[in-house]
């Protein structure tokens, strides 16, 4: 089961589907595919799906500006006006540089938590062997004879 978690949010971390781990997430530096080019998972499972990115965005900011700060007060003599020159403009473009891993955890969390994309049949002849509500069918139609 632990292995399953690193392996989907490893996917995550490397910007693959998180169900196939074939596909990518990204076709360009900020544009993502809206499906998986391996399976054909969508990545979007609703309107605003995407604000829990955000605060993983923010997490992975802080995180790195608490780390660089704690690390520079320890190991150097800079003092605090110093440190504040040098970690301003990271604070500001750590956002961007952090934008495509948050969104590729995001839909790893997404996937862990409900799946992507939930694929409902829309014909009574889509359904094979469970209803929407997963009850098994049972076929009242008779086999045709074997000849």
């Amino acid at each position: 089961m632990t292995g399953e978690f690193l392996d989907i949010f490893s996917r995550g971390f490397r910007l693959t589907c998180p169900c196939c781990g074939h596909g990518q997430l990204f076709k360009s530096l900020t544009t993502m595919y809206q499906c998986c080019t391996g399976c054909g998972e969508r990545f979007e499972r609703e309107p605003g799906q995407w604000f829990g990115a955000v605060y993983i965005n923010l997490s992975l900011t802080l995180g790195f500006l608490i780390t660089g700060y704690l690390t520079l007060q320890i190991f150097t003599s800079i003092t605090p006006d110093e440190q504040l020159a040098v970690w301003l403009p990271v604070a500001a473009a750590a956002p961007f540089a952090f934008f495509r891993l948050s969104k590729g955890l995001w839909v790893s969390v997404v996937f862990l938590g409900e799946g992507l994309y939930l694929r409902w049949p829309t014909r009574a002849e889509d359904l094979t062997s469970r209803d929407r509500n997963g009850r098994q069918h049972t076929d009242q139609r008779q086999p045709k004879p074997v000849s």
